[in-house]
This record gives structure tokens, C-alpha cells and sequence, in this order.
């Protein structure tokens, strides 16, 4: 009877049984360890935080309450009221007209050897932007008819178109004596003749 002899070197069980793997902490432990921590610091942060600004605010509203009592209440009506006043007077300041400036200017822009013998101020109706349509309106005497041509050059210039506008001379007769005999109308711009402006021109 032949022996049988096993030729095989394979061994019949595995060999990592005999091999026991050391136990380690894992990364994503460590890494929700470490997350763990920042967010309990953050939150204690953030607490103390919110504690230091409720006692502030507390703080400061009892100082507001304690100089709202000191307050008297009629002192404040009373600035309230003059205050409702110096307001309603720079309005009314604002919108007075002043018809001085405008007997300045036309004395400053007469010829000499033209003279007016009437003045007529009449306030019509508002314009397109609401500011008042101011009107004047005079009958003068000049030398001759060059001199009339000469002042309403003069009155016509583009320089005072922010003081004076439509200056018209109409309704000529000549005198016996050679001069001109004639009626002058112009609107004034309300802007000039507030007082707050002064009338200023140049």
C-alpha cells in the first residue's frame, strides 16, 4: 500500500488570525472632537456677550428715563411753540416782497434826460411756477426820440433779465416842445424783490 504525502505548503487557515490589529482613534473623531470644542467656546462668547449688552441697555435706558424726568413739561411746550413761531416768520420772511430795490434800480438806469412822472406797482396773477406776476407801469418825458430809443436799449439789456423782463414803451406823442411824451410797462422777477435777497443787483 503506497503513502500518500501531502506536497501542498498552503496553509488551511488564514494567517491574519494570528495578527490583532492595535486600536487607534479615528480622524473624523478628532476632527468632531476639536469642532465640538470651537462651538462650545463660541456659544459661551457669544452668551456673555449678549449678557454685557442687555445690562448696558438696561443702563442707559434708566439714565434716559431719569433725564426725561428732569425735564419740565412746560419748558418743552413752550420751545416746541417757539419753535412752531421763528418757523412760520422765516416763512414770512422768506416771502416778503420789498419794492424798494426796485425804485433803486430804475433811478440807477434813467437816463438823465428822461424823466418819469408816475409809478404804478400792481401784483397780478401767479405764473406757470406759482411765484407772483409783479407789474410796473409809468408814463415819463424824454428829450427826444433818440434819447427813448437810447433808454430802452438801456432797460432791454440782457444783464437785468433776472431783475426786469418785457420792458415795453408804448403809446409815444410828441410835445409841442419836441419831446416825447410816452407810457413804460415792465414785470418784475419776485425773486428780486424778496426781502430775503436784499433787491440786490448790478
Amino acid at each position: 500500500m503506497e503513502t500518500k504525502f501531502q506536497t501542498s505548503f498552503i496553509p488551511k487557515k488564514p494567517i491574519s488570525e494570528g495578527i490583532r490589529e492595535r486600536p487607534s482613534v479615528g480622524l473624523f473623531l478628532l476632527v468632531s472632537i476639536i469642532i465640538l470644542l470651537i462651538s462650545l467656546a463660541v456659544f459661551a462668547w457669544v452668551y456673555f456677550e449678549k449678557q454685557v449688552l442687555i445690562k448696558n441697555i438696561a443702563a442707559d435706558k434708566a439714565v434716559i428715563e431719569k433725564n426725561k424726568a428732569s425735564f419740565e413739561t412746560d419748558t418743552i411746550e413752550s420751545v416746541v411753540r417757539l419753535d412752531s413761531r421763528i418757523k412760520v416768520a422765516n416763512e414770512l420772511l422768506a416771502n416778503h416782497i420789498s419794492v424798494s430795490p426796485i425804485y433803486s434800480f430804475i433811478e440807477a438806469r434813467t437816463l438823465k434826460s428822461i424823466r418819469f412822472k408816475n409809478f404804478d406797482f400792481s401784483v397780478k396773477s401767479k405764473d406757470d411756477s406759482g411765484n407772483p406776476v409783479m407789474k410796473i407801469t409809468m408814463s415819463g418825458q424824454a428829450k427826444d426820440f433818440k434819447t427813448l430809443a437810447l433808454q430802452a436799449d438801456e432797460f432791454g439789456k440782457v444783464d437785468y433779465r433776472n431783475i426786469i423782463k418785457e420792458p415795453v414803451i408804448l403809446n409815444l406823442n410828441l410835445a409841442s416842445d419836441g419831446s416825447v411824451n410816452f407810457d413804460f410797462s415792465v414785470s418784475v422777477v419776485s425773486d428780486f424783490l424778496k426781502y430775503i435777497n436784499n433787491g440786490t443787483f448790478n
